[in-house]
């Protein structure tokens, strides 16, 4: 669901199309140059569906449960990274210049979708179809290190968000009072300050993709954000302060040296990343930052250190936690998870910089509001400690869905008909999803007794840890290949079923892409691309069009035997083409009467290995439309040389 606010991703690098939401990355990533689509909340015409917040372990602070799919996402917070910027969709005001401070690049398009910003300084050019990031410009000199630091506390107990929202276990019912330094932190300050060595200012060098001509190689640009040691060589910073990046420096504290870095992990939709480095002398005797164990809880008072706009030196600022909540992401856009609101100063270049408590970190700077004052977020440790156990095994294996809704059973006239007592007690299925999780294993108009053993009430709520949180979240904590048990009644008979957790096949058309270079086929002038967000931003698609293809595609089973929906995008005009008639803007459905499986299906279609087999001439069928697109096979070869060498079209796809 589309925002009111606009927000933008301050990074450095190009601008890109916004979230839909009133937040944007902190970081100097790219934002969407002018004339970018709007950014619609979801692809399928409907609200994303908000994944659960993972809950925090025993004994951490409360975590409210995710909204519901129904509900409108509140504000993606702007990411933190100075020098570039997150792609806008929708600028209606323009953020201020505090926010972001694109060194070259266009100014970011105007987009009906509320955009998040990231912190980051932007310093490069504006690329095409891309989120604002958190790349910002020069950080801000940073002031004199404290002596005293806030106290640490790895204690749980938040006070409960609302009086509808779940906590994360083990928190409690009383917000606490800010801690004060005792005379060990204090004396543990010089500990710290080394530690500090370990904070890094990365600098980026991107090319951002252009999906308005994806035959083109895109923008270049620049852009900064901020990294902190974790282990030895190792630095976790923000997703979208090196997406899309061609080179990666590094520039330790109190060091002029930049030492080239590469992406080693990175999770797009939680707007996480790891980059490491050969050269690790300049970090001997360092001391890597430690993780808490516990959120935050409110009132908690936080410092945030990075490499903001302002200055070029270090930067610590102090605040308290204001909110513990789930909201969307503004870099992968369609994603919600779990993130603390803090109203220490949060400005683009901050991106990827940790958020301290006393000496332990409670969370990665990432997005504020463009909007609102003295409101930035952090990525808190539970989506943090997800993310390394993802990657320990080599890889990144995203988030996984269950695939089903859950209705709740609170009226006394359903629960009689379902032969339930009028206990509390049991949800029942009201849709699955064809090819996820719980396809095959669970069936509409199951009720829901129990998940793993934990009791479900009435309205899809469990106990988890001793804290009342959203059934869903069980799959925001697990990972690929996780098993989870259901105890239901299906037509009145008790059994057990059990899911294997998975993520939703078509989700990504939903998502916005980074560090790959768009797709297409050229064929006799008409450009064909993948329908999905990136696309749909850089040729301001109205997807209103689509939602009956994409309902099919994404929620009926369409993505388990199709790659992609296919698109006529553009028209590079040549006689061959002349008077087609309006035709762009139509999807794809079949070549010479062969249903189109995706953009490869459709390019072995179009360009056959054996050229004599093709026919006569090419006849292409679009969606709603009656009248095909028919091609003199005859005159294709020579109309693709004139293409080529009037448009500077290469190469006749990019698969």
């Amino acid at each position: 669901m589309m925002k009111t606010a606009t927000a933008v991703i301050l990074a450095a690098l190009p601008t890109l199309a916004n979230p839909p939401t009133d937040t944007a990355p902190l970081s100097g990533t790219p934002q969407i140059p002018a004339g970018a689509a709007e950014a619609p909340a979801d692809l399928s015409g409907k609200a994303p569906t908000p994944k659960p917040p993972i809950a925090p372990p025993a004994g951490s602070p409360s975590s409210p449960s995710s909204p519901s799919a129904a509900q409108a996402p509140q504000p993606a917070p702007q990411s933190t990274n100075p020098t570039a910027q997150a792609p806008q969709e929708q600028t209606p005001q323009e953020p201020s210049p505090e926010a972001r401070t694109p060194q070259g690049a266009p100014p970011a398009a105007q987009a009906q979708p509320p955009t998040p910003q990231t912190n980051g300084q932007a310093n490069q050019a504006t690329p095409p179809d891309t989120p604002s990031g958190d790349r910002a410009a020069p950080p801000p000199e940073s002031p004199v290190l404290q002596a005293s630091v806030a106290e640490a506390s790895d204690a749980p107990t938040s006070p409960e968000l609302s009086s509808t929202a779940a906590q994360a276990p083990g928190t409690t019912d009383q917000a606490r009072p800010a801690p004060t330094a005792s005379p060990q932190q204090t004396a543990d300050t010089g500990d710290l300050t080394a530690a500090y060595r370990g904070i890094v200012k990365i600098e980026v060098a991107i090319r951002m993709p252009d999906y308005s001509r994806p035959w083109m190689t895109g923008r270049y640009g620049t852009g900064n954000g901020t990294g902190f040691m974790v282990d030895k060589g190792l630095f976790m910073t923000n997703a979208h302060v090196v997406a899309n990046t061609e080179r990666i420096y590094l520039s330790p504290y109190t060091d002029a040296r930049k030492i080239p870095a590469r992406v080693k992990f990175v999770a797009h939709d939680c707007d996480l990343a790891l980059v490491e480095i050969d050269d690790t002398s300049a970090f001997e005797g360092v001391p890597c930052l430690q993780f808490s164990d516990n959120l935050p809880r409110l009132e908690d008072t936080v410092r945030a250190i990075g490499y903001p706009i302002g200055g070029s030196r270090l930067s610590v600022t102090r605040g308290i936690v204001s909110r513990i909540d789930a909201i969307p992401y503004s870099h992968p856009r369609n994603e919600m998870h779990m993130a603390v609101q803090i109203d220490a100063a949060v400005n683009p270049g901050n991106s990827g910089g940790p958020i301290l408590m006393g000496n332990k970190v409670v969370g990665v700077a990432f997005q504020g509001l463009t909007n609102a004052n003295a409101t930035g977020y952090m990525i808190p440790t539970p989506v943090i400690k997800r993310f390394l156990k993802d990657v320990s095994d080599g890889r990144y294996d995203e988030y996984v869905d269950l695939g089903a809704s859950f209705f709740p059973l609170e009226n006394e006239a359903l629960r009689r008909h379902y032969g339930l007592p009028q206990t509390p007690v049991g949800v029942v299925v009201g849709e699955v999803l064809q090819g996820s999780s719980a396809d095959g294993v669970l069936q509409v108009g199951d009720v829901v007794l129990a998940v793993d053993g934990l009791p479900v009430d009435s309205s899809a709520m469990i106990i988890l840890e001793g804290q009342r949180v959203q059934l869903e979240e069980l799959a925001e904590r697990a990972f690929k290949g996780d098993q989870v048990t259901f105890s239901i009644l299906r037509q009145g008979e008790p059994m057990t079923v059990t899911a294997t957790l998975r993520s939703l096949p078509g989700k990504d058309i939903n998502l916005y892409a980074y560090d790959r270079q768009p797709r297409y086929v050229q064929f006799a002038g008409l450009i064909f691309q993948p329908l999905n967000l990136n696309v749909a931003l850089a040729h301001k698609l109205d997807m209103k069009n689509f939602l009956v293809e994409l309902d099919k595609f994404i929620h009926r089973g369409g993505a388990v035997v199709k790659d992609d929906l296919v698109i006529i995008t553009d028209i590079l005009k040549d006689e061959v083409n002349a008077r087609l008639g309006q035709v762009t803007n139509n999807l794809v459905t079949k070549v010479n009467g062969v249903e189109v499986k995706g953009l490869r299906h459709l390019y072995e279609l179009l360009y056959p290995e054996d050229p004599d087999a093709r026919p006569p001439y090419t006849v292409i069928e679009l969606s709603g439309k009656g009248r095909p697109i028919v091609i003199d096979n005859a005159t294709v070869e020579s109309a693709n040389a004139r293409i080529s060498g009037n448009y500077g079209v290469n190469a006749p796809a990019r698969l």
